[in-house]
């Protein structure tokens, strides 16, 4: 390729950007490495692609600076200003994803379909500012054509459940898994709204959809060794000690199990299948005070050894991080406590 031939360059950055969609990470690695060379490194495009393998190979810290850099230097192009927003979001950058999706969609040369992306992507910033009201309006101006697709339900449906609207969301969650009968987080969104709903069965029938398609993902696993559960029982213990005393009280005594992942007969006594830490007895209902009998780890639900070399700001690893709010969240529902959001914070 001619070096400044915009057309090839183009059609090579689609090629590349085609083939990371597919998961096709060799072939876009390829086409990158040869963009390189022959348009340079630090090309606007060829910076998208970069951005973009990075992020499909798990790398969100590099994809945003390359999504950035690009996003500089092609500020009038509507398809790398989306991206970069959406990468942005992805790293809860939350003010800069909204503020980079706004310019891209002030760009007179923004087509169409772009317009409808930017403003999906919009609506999910600001229901995750808790604006649902804003985010179902900006739904409302997508077209039409579009309202039947899963990603446009399952963003409407959170929306109706984030403002109290939870028969429209159940509504909407329903008609996007019929087009998605095996994505195990729209069946978890359900779940959650049939919880609100106030129909526990069918929560829980939507949680064992959620267990079965999260197990079949995940593959066999082995239970834990003696070792395994003796590290992951300390470490949970040391968990504790972050708690006040009220609420460390509550699980102090209980006894400590580690497993692969739950059971079909934990998630229909209530256990939520996707949380690390699942509490065992009688949940609080009404004026019945809650019994805990025991504590379970979730050994499969945590990162690998390896994804938790990143130290968070109080200096504990990724998978101390993951049991403190996977505790949290069991405390709070367990026993019904809404102190538990203070702790939290």
């Amino acid at each position: 390729m001619a070096k400044g031939n915009t057309a090839d360059l183009d059609d090579l950055v689609d090629r590349g950007l085609r083939a990371v969609e597919d998961d096709e990470l060799d072939t876009a690695e390829s086409i990158l490495d040869d963009l390189k060379g022959s348009a340079g490194e630090n090309q606007p495009r060829v910076l998208h692609l970069a951005g973009m393998l990075a992020w499909a190979q798990g790398d969100l810290e590099r994809a945003t600076g390359f999504l950035m850099q690009a996003a500089d230097g092609a500020p009038d192009r509507a398809d790398v200003q989306l991206d970069c927003a959406e990468c942005l979001f992805a790293g809860e950058e939350i003010e800069e994803a909204e503020a980079q999706t706004r310019a891209a969609l002030a760009l007179p040369g923004i087509t169409k379909a772009q317009t409808d992306d930017g403003r999906l992507l919009l609506a999910q910033i600001r229901l995750s500012g808790d604006d649902p009201d804003e985010a179902l309006e900006i739904l409302g101006q997508i077209d039409a054509a579009l309202h039947d697709h899963p990603a446009f339900l399952s963003t409407r449906g959170s929306a109706h459940m984030a403002a109290g609207k939870l028969g429209n969301a159940i509504e909407d969650l329903r008609a996007a898994l019929k087009h998605e009968p095996d994505d195990g987080d729209l069946h978890y969104q359900l779940a959650l709204v049939l919880g609100a709903a106030e129909d526990p069965a069918g929560a829980v029938e939507a949680m064992l959809r959620v267990r079965e398609l999260d197990a079949a993902e995940d593959g066999e696993s082995e239970p834990p060794t003696y070792a395994d559960s003796q590290e992951l029982r300390s470490r949970l213990e040391d968990v504790f000690e972050q708690l006040p005393d009220p609420l460390l009280r509550l699980v102090a005594n209980a006894p400590i199990t580690v497993q692969p992942r739950a059971t079909e007969e934990q998630v229909r006594a209530g256990v939520d299948p996707r949380n690390v830490v699942a509490f065992c007895g009688t949940r609080k209902v009404g004026e019945e005070e809650a019994e805990l009998t025991g504590i379970v780890i979730m050994r499969d639900l945590l990162p690998a050894a390896g994804d938790s070399d990143d130290d968070d700001d109080e200096g504990g690893d990724a998978v101390e991080t993951e049991m403190f709010y996977g505790l949290m969240d069991e405390l709070q529902s367990f026993f019904q406590r809404d102190d538990v959001v203070m702790a939290e914070s």
